[in-house]
């Protein structure tokens, strides 16, 4: 505004250009107002560079604003999620805790178990081992005897030597197998008798056919051997097959407590 003034007044005091032309040429004042009219247009458009500065800056102000209002808003929104979230995490963590706690609990508990059906399983099958072992010598003990008394009195050739020396082998056999209280227990009293005389004096067998009736009654207890020797047999095949059936029937037992083991144990892993 004070340049406009200025340039009017300046202008009217200079006159009219057809009558001082060639003075205002020269004069210092019209420099100052040429100047002046230079400056006017240069700060017109300084102004309006700034004022598209300024516009461009508020703008860009205002997008901003509306956008870090709008991102205040989201978090504060996500702020309270997360506060509930915290909470819930927290109290999810105290029960894992509790149930972490317990499940080491549970494995020792299970290890422990695992070690306890191990050492009783290698016990039970150590006890049938040597339950088999027994069993497998009882019935080639018996097996033996009865294929040893297996045609006793049928001839002569029976006193021989070799022969009297397998009975006596076979008798000693059997003493191991009386002593079993499985074997004494299953048995007849009668039964009992028979083979325990036998196998106390397996030597009677062997009594001369040129002895008297009296002295083979009086010195043999088991009378005529052959008809003994057949009732003998017929206990011990007796005794024999009892055996090899406990032992089919233990390794049946023996095949389902390890199956069950090793189920009980996968189940345990």
């Amino acid at each position: 505004m004070k340049c406009a003034a200025l340039v009017m007044v300046c202008a009217m005091l200079a006159g009219p250009p057809s009558v001082h032309g060639a003075r205002l040429n020269t004069s210092p004042l019209t420099k100052v107002v040429s100047l002046l009219m230079d400056l006017k247009s240069k700060v017109e458009l300084d102004g309006q560079a700034e004022q598209q500065s300024y516009d461009k800056f508020a703008c860009w102000c205002e997008k901003t604003m509306e956008r870090k209002a709008t991102d205040i808003n989201t978090g504060k929104a996500s702020w309270e999620t997360l506060e509930t979230r915290i909470g819930e995490t927290k109290a999810a963590i105290a029960t894992h805790n509790a149930e972490i706690s317990q499940l080491k609990n549970d494995i020792s508990a299970n290890n422990e178990e695992q070690n306890d059906a191990t050492t009783m399983r290698n016990k039970e099958n150590s006890a049938f081992e040597s339950e088999k072992i027994e069993n497998e010598q009882c019935t080639g003990a018996l097996e033996a005897a009865v294929s040893a008394l297996t045609g006793v009195g049928a001839k002569k050739g029976f006193l021989q030597v070799d022969k009297e020396v397998e009975m006596l082998s076979v008798a000693a056999g059997l003493r191991t197998v009386m002593q079993r209280p499985s074997v004494t227990d299953s048995m007849s009293q009668d039964d009992l008798e028979v083979v325990s005389r036998f196998v106390a004096h397996p030597d009677h067998f062997f009594a001369s056919r040129s002895m008297s009736a009296v002295q083979e009654v009086s010195q043999n207890p088991f009378g005529d051997y052959a008809p003994q020797s057949t009732q003998i047999q017929g206990i011990l095949k007796g005794m024999y097959d009892a055996f090899t059936a406990d032992i089919e029937k233990d390794n049946a037992e023996e095949a389902d407590k390890q199956k069950g083991f090793e189920e009980l144990m996968a189940t345990k892993a």
